[in-house]
């Protein structure tokens, strides 16, 4: 069989949708802040009342996986998915508008050199429990003037961090080491059927189109990015509800850092990745850019339910 493990789902399964949200015929062709602010509308007006109770994860939440056409997630060029998709993993989760600051002094091309228009999806992987860990993730969508978006999702490690109950105490990647546990192995098995690497999600098509949706002459883009939270977002390690911190963020935050390993590393070896290398490895990434939020955290309905994070499988 194929893979696609913790990573390509850590945002990509639904939960049932009950938003009936509508796009404009038009909406590919339209500018991305625009298309920003249709989803943005329809975030604000399915927002939760109180944040519903994170679910737990076991046998029929897998075969419920395995029995999903799981390609759609890879193949659907939409920024709203499907009635009926149902999202098994990081099923609730805040939202917030962002943006892209580049930094001067990197040559990576398309949104790499900024963008306007994004959305930013935290959430855990499932709820925690004396078996299951605290496991942050990542998704992050920009949105291109008539093109469509661009989609990237991000952990720390299959394994998760723990009883450390603060979501931002380490980097998130596009690539992140092979779960050694049962459990973690059999969830890798049943993403196999997409990818031969199920740990390790692209980046290219952010740097192969810019904001302005047009394609770039001579693309380049790292193989492997990090999102390394700012320093100042450190919030309590004993367990709690993460939603309420996001929430107390103020707009025009930098939520986290970009860093991009170097070329010379493009070609390292996946099966040999592990998680004392994260550290080593974003110490020898260059510093690119900031994801600056445009607005507050907000949990949602749609968010959770209805919002498409596309996979770009390697």
């Amino acid at each position: 069989m194929k893979s696609i493990s913790f990573l390509v789902m850590a945002s990509m399964l639904g939960t049932s949708v009950s938003a009936n949200l509508k796009l404009p015929n038009n909406y590919k062709t339209l500018e991305g802040c625009k298309k920003q602010e249709i989803l943005w509308d329809e975030i604000k007006r399915t927002e939760h009342r109180g944040n519903p109770k994170l679910n737990k994860f076991g046998f029929f939440d897998l075969l419920g996986m395995f029995m999903q056409k799981l390609s759609k997630k890879t193949t659907v060029y939409s920024d709203v998915a499907e009635k009926g998709w149902k999202k098994y993993l990081h099923p609730y989760g805040s939202i917030a508008k962002v943006k892209i600051v580049p930094v001067e002094g990197h040559n990576y091309t398309g949104l790499f050199d900024g963008a306007d228009c994004g959305l930013m999806r935290l959430s855990l992987t499932y709820r925690v429990t004396k078996k299951r860990p605290f496991a942050p993730g990542l998704a992050l969508k920009i949105l291109r003037d008539g093109s469509h978006s661009a989609n990237v999702s991000a952990l720390y490690a299959m394994e998760g961090q723990g009883e450390n109950h603060n979501f931002f105490e380490n980097p998130l990647s596009n690539i992140v080491p092979i779960g050694r546990s049962f459990g973690h192995k059999v969830v890798h098995a049943i993403f196999e059927r997409i990818s031969d690497y199920p740990e390790e999600l692209l980046v290219n098509d952010f740097g192969e189109y810019g904001a302005n949706g047009e394609k770039v002459s001579s693309p380049n883009f790292p193989r492997q990015i990090f999102f390394v939270p700012n320093e100042n977002l450190k919030f309590d390690k004993k367990s709690h509800d993460y939603r309420k911190d996001l929430a107390t963020i103020p707009t025009g935050t930098t939520v986290y850092k970009i860093y991009a390993a170097p070329d010379d590393r493009k070609d390292f070896n996946y099966y040999n990745y592990e998680i004392p290398d994260i550290e080593k490895f974003v110490e020898k990434s260059k510093y690119i850019g900031d994801i600056v939020t445009t607005s507050k955290f907000v949990a949602s309905k749609f968010g959770d339910k209805r919002i498409l994070f596309k996979h770009q499988t390697r």
